[in-house]
């Protein structure tokens, strides 16, 4: 009997995907081009990986750490994008680290992938086989839902990180928000605490859209919380100039939120964040503290964010990673975050054993 012909048996839709799939490291890979910004549209990722966010990480923060930018895509025999995975490279303590883009500012690390993207057997080894050399692979801080993504392209260890992430449903409106979401007693002290405020003068609440005005109040910002916060990011000048970037350039289309607290037509409060589908991802705030610490300006920002938010349409607000006690009074849930590690070399399977030796708990911390 003749032997089938191979046409008689095409490949399953998923085998054709993986064998048609071009796998590359790009490290000119251009995150604010016309490919990427219409890919991350349709994409599954996170604010974090907005082209505006990673274009500015890797103009301003990188060069100022010591990091190279490193794309490592996917695409199909069309050329056409079906992931993309922002990382950096750089060396610590003389341990070379592949790492994603986060560098202390990125909430979220996920991999960028097309909306119907499903990963084939086999990807990791083809994504290490593109890789430059390292010592160690870290990549964090990583979401629950995500985690199952990383791992289809690294051979790598999950250990559950120290610390979650906080965010709360909005609802339609704000009033029902504070009558249902808020627990009933920190929903008599909010109320409480901004009347006080409206009493001791003409208070403006205003979203700056002017990129000059967000980038100066980045700065307002930082300047009162100096000395607050022990190893603040926002005091050091590339990590200001990262954030007066975003703020800036983010501004008009409302991915970068900045708002402005005042009190009688003088600043007494500054929050940034990220607007993106619907869900708002709070960052930073600042707070003239020593001459109005007794009007809680700082509730109050929250309470007027969230409040324009939902007029905005907006369905979730991300108090994002942090396990500070306050969120709990907004209704939050939390949600794990993980980190992924592997050793490149020797001397990333020492580092890790010295990370290991470091934390404080088996639930692990952040690394340096």
């Amino acid at each position: 009997m003749a032997a089938l012909a191979a046409v008689d048996t095409p490949p399953s839709p998923s085998r054709a995907a993986a064998d048609s799939l071009r796998v590359a490291a790009e490290p000119g890979f251009d995150f604010a081009g016309a490919e990427y910004t219409a890919f991350f549209r349709t994409a599954r990722a996170s604010a974090f990986q907005h082209p505006l966010w990673l274009d500015r990480l890797y103009r301003h923060l990188a060069p100022a750490r010591g990091a190279r930018k490193l794309a490592v895509t996917g695409r199909d025999d069309a050329g056409a994008l079906r992931f993309v995975l922002p990382l950096i490279l750089r060396r610590r303590r003389g341990v070379r680290l592949l790492e994603a883009a986060d560098l202390g500012v990125g909430d979220y690390a996920a991999p960028v992938l097309a909306a119907d993207w499903q990963a084939p057997a086999g990807l990791a080894a083809r994504v290490g086989a593109v890789l430059p050399g390292f010592d160690l692979l870290r990549i964090k801080p990583i979401r629950a839902e995500t985690l199952a993504d990383w791992q289809a392209f690294f051979a790598a260890r999950a250990r559950r990180l120290d610390f979650s992430a906080h965010a709360v449903a909005l609802g339609d409106s704000h009033a029902a928000f504070r009558d249902t979401t808020l627990p009933e007693s920190f929903a008599r002290t909010l109320k409480r605490k901004l009347r006080k405020l409206e009493r001791a003068g003409d208070v403006a609440f205003e979203r700056l859209t002017d990129p000059a005005e967000a980038a100066a109040s980045i700065a307002a910002l930082s300047a009162l919380r100096a000395g607050r916060f022990a190893g603040d990011p926002i005091q050091t000048p590339a990590v200001q100039a990262f954030y007066a970037a975003v703020a800036a350039d983010g501004a008009a289309d409302g991915f970068a939120r900045t708002y402005r607290l005042s009190l009688d037509g003088a600043p007494i409060g500054h929050l940034f964040g990220l607007g993106l589908d619907g869900r708002f991802h709070y960052l930073l705030i600042g707070c003239d503290y020593d001459r109005h610490g007794r009007l809680s300006p700082g509730l109050a920002m929250y309470d007027r964010t969230i409040a324009e938010w939902i007029g905005a349409g907006g369905r979730i607000f991300d108090f994002t990673i942090g396990d500070e006690p306050f969120k709990r009074d907004f209704g939050t849930r939390p949600t794990a975050m993980w980190a992924l590690s592997a050793a490149g070399s020797p001397l990333g399977r020492l580092a890790l054993v010295a990370m290991a030796l470091r934390r404080p708990s088996a639930g692990g911390g952040q690394d340096d």
